[in-house]
């Protein structure tokens, strides 16, 4: 069976095209990222931006060029964070349904389960306690699970734009907003740090552009292989939170490869320092996976959309 698989997030449009059966993804033909910042002003207006949503469409209409070609058996993109919170979210799903892209928001009770699946990319080590941290623009997702079983789930509204949108005016960043940033993602993360530490958590696993980019800049390109399962040390996220609190967006985009993701680095990589330094972890393991590949397992075992 082949399917199409798409996460619209805040920040990033992901479209994995994979075929597999029921016990999981056996070839992946495309893995296609695209940053349309579906989020631009949401936290401020309670609306999709019309600018948003032109990139919206322009990006699922080159997706499913791509999906077409391939001729999937199965559709199905889940919006995230910023859909949820716009009043006229209704105008993306009426995009993917011109388009022929079935559009859903995750619900809350299968949202930890997909990311945490989709994190693992469907392969997980029974023995093991993990933490996931998805990183997302609007919103972060906190999964704990003991091999396939899932113990603790929760999403904060900490994300990498909307921290970005609400406290950061120039950059480099002043120490004052620096500050500002610290502060709201520790309040934040107070809410649910006593049912994560009531696990004894064995790695950290975190998810999505943040970390990803992050190594990008640590290694000098994205190079799947190297990127997948890197360990970035505490020390090495204090060293990046700080470079990029330093740093100009010019300079984040030319020097440290980070493209259209260069002025929201800094909240993306404070939001998992902060939680690595709550949790006494020694730092994060990385991985490229993500919602899509947990959406496109879901309609793999299922034989029909989540």
């Amino acid at each position: 069976m082949k399917v199409a698989a798409l996460d619209l997030g805040t920040n990033t449009f992901l479209c994995l095209i994979a075929e597999g059966d029921k016990n999981g993804i056996t070839k992946v033909h495309k893995d296609l990222v695209e940053i349309v910042r579906l989020g631009q002003g949401v936290d401020k207006t309670g609306e999709l931006h019309p600018e948003a949503l032109v990139r919206a469409r322009k990006c699922l209409t080159e997706f499913k060029k791509e999906i077409d070609k391939h001729n999937v058996d199965k559709i199905l993109a889940m919006a995230t964070s910023a859909a949820r919170d716009a009043r006229n979210g209704q105008e993306l799903f009426d995009i993917g349904k011109e388009l022929g892209i079935p559009i859903e928001v995750i619900p809350g009770e299968d949202e930890a389960r997909i990311s945490y699946q989709g994190s693992t990319g469907g392969v997980i080590d029974e023995t093991k306690t993990n933490l996931i941290v998805d990183v997302g623009g609007g919103s972060t997702e906190f999964i704990v699970g003991h091999g396939q079983q899932i113990l603790f789930g929760e999403s904060l509204n900490i994300g990498a734009v909307r921290l970005t949108e609400k406290f950061v005016t120039e950059q480099p960043i002043s120490l004052a907003e620096q500050e500002k940033v610290r502060l709201y993602i520790e309040k934040e993360l107070q809410a649910i740090l006593p049912q994560i530490q009531k696990n004894k958590l064995d790695q950290m696993i975190a998810v999505a552009g943040t970390p990803t980019a992050i190594v990008v800049a640590e290694i000098g390109a994205f190079v799947e292989e190297k990127v997948h399962n890197y360990f970035l040390s505490k020390e090495r996220l204090k060293h990046w939170v700080q470079t990029f609190a330093q740093t100009t967006v010019e300079e984040k985009r030319t020097r440290f490869h980070l493209g259209g993701r260069a002025d929201i680095i800094f909240a993306g990589a404070s939001i998992l320092l902060i939680a690595v330094e709550a949790l006494g972890m020694a730092g994060i393991h990385v991985s490229t996976k993500g919602v899509r590949y947990g959406v496109a397992l879901e309609m793999l075992r299922t034989g029909s959309s989540t």
